[in-house]
């Protein structure tokens, strides 16, 4: 099998809602965008033993390498358009592939994703796709707007991710639920692009949670001017799913440093604070305040059981070797 029949057969469809003028099959893709919006854009890659383990399920592989770019389009508060997709793989299984297109395709269709290109190679497996958003002009929630004061807020569970990890890296094939439950949250994140779009006008920065929360707020805190933050220990919210498999002080832990959650967090201004809490009501998953944005430089944690965990050093960084 080609690189064409690939796309032919897997990603091809036969025709293109309003707005792309020219989809796959050329050497670029054409897509119109309405007057008075703006165009967002963001890429992520996933590499075979780096973001994935060997053997991770093809089906979950094409949700996943869609959702976490879903992700980045939420925290700027973007409605998803259009995505391409680069595959590199090393053999053209026609199950994988099939498997891999079922997901992906799954979740486009979810949002209204449109592929409207990319590219297929053979190699060591590794994907990459972009998506485009749109917004309304000067409404995209960007890192670096937390202000002193402002509430600092997170969608859903933490930790899960991290944790599921752990398990899939243990090699064995969990019967419990709570163990399932914790490596579907690892598997298949869901984008919190109805929470993203709804920020709009309410959150002053944002940004999603793929290396961990103190190393994502860490970001917010650096671009918003070089702020601070005091987290409350006792409000993170954990998943009881993840109480039952490690319990708290190792839940409490994965939900600090972990990654690949793939929920937002958000900073307000006290005053929109109600309009959080309503906002919570309309979505399908808790939304929760657990600190503040400071002046003092750093994230300070608090409450009872604090001094137990370390905010330093925490979260994910890709390095490479000095190349002297």
């Amino acid at each position: 099998m080609d690189e064409f029949e690939i796309i032919d057969r897997y990603f091809l469809r036969g025709s293109y809602p309003t707005g792309v003028v020219v989809g796959i099959s050329d050497d670029g893709a054409v897509i119109e965008n309405p007057a008075g919006e703006e165009t967002v854009l963001a890429t992520d890659t996933l590499v075979e033993s780096v973001h994935f383990p060997v053997g991770t399920n093809a089906l979950d592989l094409g949700h996943k390498s869609l959702a976490v770019n879903l992700s980045d389009l939420a925290a700027m508060g973007a409605v998803p358009r259009w995505a391409l997709l680069n595959l590199v793989l090393p053999q053209a299984d026609d199950d994988w592939i099939s498997q891999f297109s079922l997901g992906f395709m799954s979740l486009a269709d979810e949002y209204d994703v449109v592929l409207i290109g990319g590219d297929t190679c053979r190699g060591p497996l590794c994907i990459t796709v972009t998506v485009v958003g749109t917004l309304p002009a000067g409404t995209a929630i960007t890192r670096g707007g937390a202000r002193p004061g402002d509430q600092i807020w997170i969608s859903g569970s933490l930790g899960d991710a991290s944790i599921g990890l752990g398990i899939v890296q243990a090699g064995v094939d969990p019967a419990d639920p709570d163990e399932v439950w914790l490596m579907r949250r690892l598997n298949a994140p869901q984008p919190r692009v109805t929470l993203g779009c709804s920020l709009r006008g309410l959150a002053s920065a944002a940004i999603d949670l793929s290396d961990g929360l103190l190393a994502d707020l860490g970001h917010i805190l650096h671009y918003s001017g070089g702020l601070g933050a005091v987290l409350e220990v006792s409000l993170l919210p954990v998943s009881p799913a993840a109480l039952a498999v490690c319990g708290q002080r190792a839940a409490r832990s994965s939900a600090l440093a972990g990654g690949d959650d793939y929920e937002l967090c958000f900073t307000v201004p006290r005053r929109h604070e109600a309009e959080i809490e309503a906002l919570e009501k309309q979505q399908d998953h808790q939304i929760t305040k657990i600190g503040e944005v400071c002046t003092d430089e750093g994230i300070q944690l608090t409450g009872p059981d604090s001094k137990h965990y370390n905010v330093t050093g925490a979260g994910h960084l890709h390095n490479w070797p000095d190349g002297g």
